[in-house]
């Protein structure tokens, strides 16, 4: 029964490894906008593309505040097992921090909502402060292959490479800080009883870097197109 219990911790100190899950079904999948999505709109000052941020910012605040609700859940569940009680604090408090997190990006999403759909209507706002990462796409997901493969072929103007560098230099930051996130998180792991966790926040260091290479290399290639293009 014990070892039964140390995999369930484990299974679930995995699970928590993305702060934003899968989306609910509650949530509007078609007001989601991909990452480079984003970008482009967030550089306009078309009423039509800001009203378009405005649902995809009040959406992804709705996916948010769904995942600090279960992750606070998840603490609950752990404060309220009577065994293996370091490893279920430890876990508690892993949860209820992922809470909070969500719980902030989700109060700030919905200011970023409000301040676009002002745009969108004539009456702007300020600005929210903390609201500049997600503009350039985080939480967003990310564009599919087909997608990225559309925009390429179509890009012909300085603008539409600057844009994909953009796009592509964004995600070089996200890749990087996933990368040293999931290294501190190994690191906390390893020499403990979880040890598949820290195997698995391995793996993800591995495949984080190799895409901050490729990333740059896409960057770098679109910022030399861009200064050719007509």
């Amino acid at each position: 029964m014990r070892t039964i219990n140390v995999h369930t911790l484990a299974a679930a100190a995995l699970a928590l490894l993305t702060v934003v899950g899968s989306a609910s079904s509650q949530t509007p999948a078609s007001q989601i906008l991909n990452a480079l999505e984003v970008q482009k709109l967030a550089s306009s000052t078309d009423p039509a593309d800001n009203a378009r941020l405005g649902s995809h910012f009040a959406a992804l605040a709705d996916r948010y505040a769904a995942e600090a609700k279960r992750h606070t859940s998840m603490a609950q569940a752990f404060i309220g097992t009577p065994t293996r009680r370091v490893a279920a604090t430890s876990a508690a408090d892993h949860c209820k921090r992922l809470a909070q997190l969500n719980t902030e990006s989700a109060s700030t999403l919905r200011e970023l909502a409000a301040y676009h759909q002002g745009l969108a209507g004539g009456t702007p706002v300020a600005a929210p402060k903390g609201g500049t990462r997600f503009q350039s796409g985080a939480g967003a997901p990310e564009p599919t292959d087909a997608q990225l493969a559309d925009l390429a072929a179509k890009a012909n103007t300085p603008a539409d490479h600057h844009a994909l560098e953009e796009y592509f230099q964004n995600s070089v930051k996200r890749y990087t800080a996933a990368a040293n996130e999931h290294a501190a998180m190994a690191q906390a792991y390893r020499g403990t009883r979880i040890v598949q966790a820290a195997a698995h926040c391995d793996r993800l260091v591995t495949l984080s870097r190799d895409s901050v290479k490729e990333a740059t290399a896409a960057a770098e290639m679109h910022k030399g197109l861009a200064g050719i293009a007509r």
